[in-house]
């Protein structure tokens, strides 16, 4: 399968694919410091990072939160929630102003069920953030 884009999630789409998956797209913007995601919520939209530059940050034993990665534009965060439902186990906080593209949980789940190959393309895509992230983790 030849890669599209570099997109983290429409890397696999054409273009009538990609607009299909934009339409239950939603964008917002956070300032530097703002809470992104929060440790125990139990949302499981995927977010895009397309600008800016976010910190993940677990709590540490001393109660006090602990930087465990940064992620760059480009990259995804939330697809591990999306795939397995658990609350989200981390802190997600704008280091710069972030513009995200958010793909809500229920609206993307709606059509995927309506669109089987735009599925399978989408999970591919998935699967390969998770494995360079997990790749990532061992060096």
């Amino acid at each position: 399968m030849q890669k599209h884009n570099a997109h983290p999630l429409y890397c696999y789409l054409d273009d009538d694919e990609i607009t299909l998956l934009k339409s239950v797209t939603v964008s917002q913007s956070y300032a530097a410091e703002e809470t992104i995601i929060q440790a125990g919520n139990r949302s499981r939209d995927i977010i895009c990072v397309e600008k800016g530059k976010v910190s993940i940050r677990i709590d540490g034993e001393d109660g006090k939160l602990l930087e465990v990665a940064r992620i760059d534009e480009g990259n995804l965060i939330g697809e591990m929630n999306f795939v397995i439902p658990t609350r989200r186990t981390a802190n997600v906080i704008a280091l710069s102003k972030v513009q995200a593209d958010i793909f809500p949980f229920q609206e993307l789940c709606e059509l995927l069920k309506t669109e089987p190959t735009l599925a399978y393309k989408v999970f591919a895509a998935l699967n390969l953030q998770l494995r360079d992230k997990f790749i990532a983790m061992l060096k």
